[in-house]
C-alpha cells in the first residue's frame, strides 16, 4: 500500500511539473522586437534602414485633391459642387458646412473606380490606378494646363487615410482607418488595442492587395529584423490576421499563477479519485 502511495505521489508531481512547463506562455512569445537567434543583431541606438515602397494607387482608394492658383475662379470649377471654397458658409463646432460634414472623405474625396479612374469636374476622367500620389499630382496639373488653359496651377494629392482590417487575437476586431500619410504595423496593432496574451506574434498574417491580385505575407513582430522588411509599413486595405498560440488549445492559464491554480484543481480531483480507488 505504501508503495502504491509513493507511485501516486510521483505521478502527481510529474503531472504538476509537466503542466507548468507546457502550459505557461513564455516571455519570448510575447515581447516585441527581440534580437532572435539566427538573425543579425540590431543593437539599441543602431540606425536601421527602412524599406519604403512607393504605394501605387488602386481601385477603391479615396483621394483628397486640392487645387491652388492665383486664378481662384478658374480652379474652383474642378472641385465637387458641395466642396467648392466659395460655397463655405458658417462653420459650427461640428464642422458642418452646407448641412454636410466637409471632413468626410466619402463626400469630398475622389474615389478611384473599378477601371482605375477618378472623375474631376471640368476636367473629366483621369487615370489614377498604377500611379503614385506624386505621379498623379503632376498628371492632373498637366491636363489642367493643356485642357483648361490654367498655367498657374498647383495640385495636392494625398490618400484620405489608411484603412485596414484586423482580426484574430486582438482586443478590438474590425475595420479601422489611420488618418495619416504613413503608418506601420505596430501603429495598426496599437490602434486595435494591442494583441491578446494568446496571440501568436511570430506568425502574423497580412493579406495585401497588389495591382495583379493579393499576396499573403507572414511576419514575426517579436523579431527586430521585421523592421527592415517592406511589410513593416501598412498599406491601404491591408487585412491583418493574428492567429492564436497552440497553448490556447489546452484551455489552461495564460500566466503561471493561472496555470498553477488550474493544475492544483486537476491534481486535487485526481488525488481524491485515486484515494477512493485504492482505499482498503
Amino acid at each position: 500500500m505504501t508503495k502504491d502511495k509513493t507511485l501516486i505521489k510521483k505521478a502527481i508531481f510529474l503531472l504538476f511539473v509537466c503542466g507548468i512547463v507546457s502550459s505557461c506562455i513564455p516571455n519570448e512569445k510575447v515581447v516585441y522586437l527581440q534580437n532572435k537567434s539566427g538573425a543579425e543583431r540590431l543593437e539599441n541606438e543602431q540606425l536601421i534602414a527602412l524599406s519604403r515602397v512607393d504605394y501605387k494607387l488602386q481601385p477603391n482608394d479615396i483621394l483628397l485633391i486640392n487645387f491652388y492658383s492665383k486664378e481662384e475662379e478658374e480652379v474652383e470649377a474642378f472641385y465637387p459642387i458641395f466642396a467648392r471654397p466659395n460655397r463655405v458658409v458658417q462653420v459650427n463646432n461640428n464642422n458642418q458646412r452646407n448641412g454636410g460634414n466637409f471632413n468626410d472623405p466619402y463626400l469630398t474625396g475622389y474615389n478611384i473606380d473599378k477601371d482605375g479612374n477618378i472623375e474631376i469636374n471640368a476636367l473629366g476622367r483621369v487615370k489614377a490606378a498604377g500611379l503614385t500620389t506624386s505621379e498623379l499630382k503632376y498628371e492632373i496639373e498637366r491636363q489642367i494646363k493643356e485642357k483648361a488653359g490654367v498655367n498657374d496651377i498647383l495640385v495636392g494629392v494625398k490618400l484620405s487615410g489608411i484603412p485596414y482590417t484586423i482580426y484574430g487575437e486582438v482586443r478590438n476586431i474590425g475595420q479601422q482607418t489611420l488618418r495619416q500619410y504613413e503608418a506601420n504595423l505596430f501603429q495598426a496593432i496599437a490602434s486595435a488595442g494591442d494583441l491578446t496574451i494568446n496571440a501568436d506574434r511570430a506568425h502574423v498574417t497580412i493579406l495585401r492587395q497588389y495591382p495583379d491580385g493579393i499576396r499573403i505575407h507572414e511576419v514575426d513582430v517579436t523579431d527586430r529584423a521585421f523592421l527592415e522588411t517592406e511589410q513593416f509599413f501598412l498599406q491601404p486595405d491591408d487585412i491583418i490576421y493574428v492567429p492564436p498560440l497552440k497553448i490556447r488549445e489546452l484551455g489552461t492559464g495564460q500566466t503561471a499563477l493561472q496555470t498553477f491554480a488550474t493544475i492544483v484543481s486537476v491534481i486535487s480531483g485526481t488525488a481524491v479519485v485515486i484515494g477512493v480507488l485504492t482505499r482498503d
